[in-house]
């Protein structure tokens, strides 16, 4: 057994039987991992070295340590293990590649025979599937779901399982994403514990080892001593400061989007989608956002020439964007921009580099289509040589103009099933490379991404969550973070048909019921942070709206969509206020593990996100109902706090309790810590 890494929470080993063991330090216990087992020229063979070197270690930041151990097995072929370790977490990620120095093949004779790895369960073992995925139509987002273990399902999407044992709780988790029931890779119960398998599309049928070795998303292991919400805490803590190295992704930057403006403008004003989409109107905007407190301002959809160069549309801005970089800068601000990373112009030079790059289905001539009232576009395939090209494009906009949040909108897990691009050859069937390439789509936005940043660190990239069929799962949140919820729900969700020249959306108006439906991702931050999973809140009047709003937003979604020219004086002011008092404490709310009673338009609902550490942070009510409230907090706060909207606060010798009497929903906040900005 060999020793390869220690802290004060856990030790990890590796042996000839197990490719780590996990021991935890207190209960003292040990949780051996098994090798991957893999099918390999139509035999079963475990993937375990005869004799495992380290043959690298590094710091990949101040925290992060990479850890490399490689070894052969069976005649040809090399397991190359990857690991991320962190003193300060309990968690370890770890991934492998398996290589071939001559011709060998994955086979599947009977489907997909992979095992990623797998571990011993006990007697007294208490197992949760953490699904990430599942969509609610009603809602129209994904929704966090946690579910007893296997009781209704053998195979179980996760893409986490937590299991509480005698003393302490373990997570297993992997990186992927997919809408649940559509499983590509799943958990699944051994003889004698769990593993984590593939299911669809990890591989394709041949796949050659010695030109294509197979490179494992990435794993995630951990345990602590206490129950599933110490466990939850810590997970939470390590998704937020020690899964990435791109920190920029989890900072809670307020941000401004312009395109609740381009639709109310093209339903209400019977204007084209991109009418608003010009510099005069962007300068504008610009102004008022800095005063409300917004760090980055993002132009959506219609500021580009063409999809695929994504040049800047010189009618629009006749001064360029880099003149709109300078108008942000001097206020404080970051450029963000709005993109489609699979689309390409007909006429784009991108598409000329790629041609055979497109996806296509069924050997059938791919259409062109429209986006957003711009040039004719091609749908793009990212597992090919194309998703370098993005890259570059990508990072040539941040050394030029500026870019520093990229907007991703409108990509999809499906669709392609060419071959001889990274997800199949002609050996395999249409359909083989077709689940390879919805396996492997998120996986090369993830590529994406970590080039992006590596070039350049300040850089966040946000993918457009808010319809079905979208790559919603921890592998992206390794580097990204998601555009959760806009609008929420169309009218065709509820089952009522309207014409086609109306608005769809449903919850695009001030008031209490927008903000009900936005804050249904907040279920995630229990495990994910908030800042992670961003909403979009209005900044309209009247002020009880706004306050509503405002009191949603600084839970951490941090979103702001809206039509900043109609925002009174007096409305502006009170954003520029709330959120200046905000900024002090974002850090700490951002930390603070959330206590929550009660549920999106019940009568009562309080957000506690308090710092446990100081008792900074912020405590937020909703009262959907007339009536008068008292609540008494879980958390310990600052004695100064400072208060916005219709409440108090009592203060007794053994509590502190919050009133709030109101004769319409309302909102009220409190923050504790922070100076008043007045």
């Amino acid at each position: 057994m060999q020793k390869i890494f220690q802290s004060d929470q856990y030790t990890l080993f590796t042996a000839k039987d197990a490719a780590l063991i996990y021991r935890l330090s207190d209960p003292q216990t040990e949780i051996p991992i098994a090798w991957p087992q893999l099918e390999i020229d139509g035999k079963s063979v475990t993937a375990a070295p005869e004799n495992v070197q380290r043959t690298e270690r590094c710091f990949l930041n101040d925290a992060i340590e990479q850890i490399t151990l490689r070894g052969d097995f069976g005649e040809n072929c090399t397991l190359t293990m990857q690991l991320r370790v962190c003193a300060a977490t309990p968690f370890v990620r770890f991934s492998y590649t398996v290589s071939a120095s001559s011709p060998a093949y994955l086979t599947k004779t009977a489907g997909e025979r992979l095992t990623y790895f797998s571990w011993p369960g006990t007697a007294d073992a208490v197992q949760t599937e953490v699904r990430f995925s599942e969509y609610n139509a009603m809602a129209h987002s994904y929704c966090l779901h946690e579910v007893p273990a296997f009781l209704h399902e053998d195979e179980l999407l996760g893409p986490m399982l937590t299991e509480e044992r005698a003393g302490y709780a373990m997570l297993a988790a992997y990186e992927h994403g997919s809408m649940y029931p559509d499983k590509y890779v799943c958990f699944a119960q051994t003889r004698n514990g769990t593993a984590v398998r593939a299911k669809r599309g990890n591989y394709w049928n041949h796949q050659p080892l010695h030109s294509s070795p197979l490179e494992t998303i990435w794993f995630q292991f951990g345990a602590v001593k206490g129950t599933q919400t110490d466990l939850a805490k810590a997970y939470r803590a390590f998704q937020l400061s020690y899964c990435t190295l791109h920190a920029e992704s989890r900072k809670p930057y307020i941000f401004y989007n312009t395109w609740a403006f381009q639709e109310r403008n093209k339903f209400y004003n019977k204007q084209q989608y991109l009418s608003s989409m010009q510099q005069n109107r962007m300068e504008q905007e610009i102004k008022i956002a800095h005063r409300m407190g917004v760090d980055v301002f993002v132009i959506d959809t219609g500021w580009f020439e063409k999809t695929g160069d994504w040049l800047t549309n010189k009618k629009r801005f006749p001064s360029g964007m880099a003149h709109i970089r300078d108008l942000l800068a001097a206020r404080g601000m970051k450029l963000g921009l709005w993109f489609g990373p699979t689309s390409a112009a007909l006429s784009s030079e991108i598409f000329r580099r790629h041609p055979n790059d497109l996806t296509c289905l069924e050997e059938q001539t791919p259409g062109s289509f429209s986006v957003w009232e711009t040039e004719e576009s091609y749908e793009m395939c990212m597992v090919s040589s194309f998703w370098e090209d993005f890259a570059d494009r990508l990072i040539e906009l941040a050394n030029t103009v500026g870019v520093r949040y990229f907007k991703w909108d409108g990509v999809e897990m499906y669709g392609c099933d060419r071959a001889n691009h990274h997800h199949g050859d002609e050996s395999t069937t249409a359909q083989d490379r077709h689940d390879c390439y919805s396996f492997l789509a998120g996986v090369y936005l993830s590529k994406v991404v970590d080039k992006l940043c590596a070039a350049v660190p300040d850089a966040i990239v946000d993918m457009d969550i808010t319809e079905g069929g979208r790559y919603v799962g921890l592998g992206f949140l390794s580097g990204g973070k998601y555009f959760a919820i806009n609008n929420g729900p169309y009218y065709q969700n509820y089952d009522i048909p309207i014409s086609p020249d109306i608005w769809s959306n449903v919850f695009v108006f001030p008031g209490p019921a927008r903000p009900w439906i936005m804050r249904q991702g907040l279920c995630y931050d229990k495990w994910i942070p908030s800042v992670l999973m961003m909403a979009h809140y209005l900044p309209d009047d009247p002020e009880r709206s706004q306050l509503i709003n405002l009191a949603s937003l600084i839970l951490g979604q941090n979103g702001i969509w809206g039509d900043l020219l109609s925002v009174s004086e007096a409305g502006v002011a009170l954003f520029g206020e709330v959120l200046g008092v905000y900024k002090q404490l974002r850090d700490d709310i951002t930390r603070a593990y959330p206590f929550v009673s009660g549920r999106p338009g019940l009568a009562l609902e309080v957000y506690e996100k308090i710092n446990e550490e100081n008792g900074r942070g912020a405590v937020a009510l909703f009262g959907n109902q007339q009536g008068t409230y008292s609540y008494k907090l879980t958390s310990k706060v600052c004695k100064n706090a400072i208060i916005y909207g219709p409440a108090k606060l009592v203060r007794t010798a053994d509590a502190v309790r919050i009133e709030l009497t109101i004769d319409a929903p309302e909102a009220a906040i409190f923050f504790f810590g922070a100076k008043q900005t007045r």
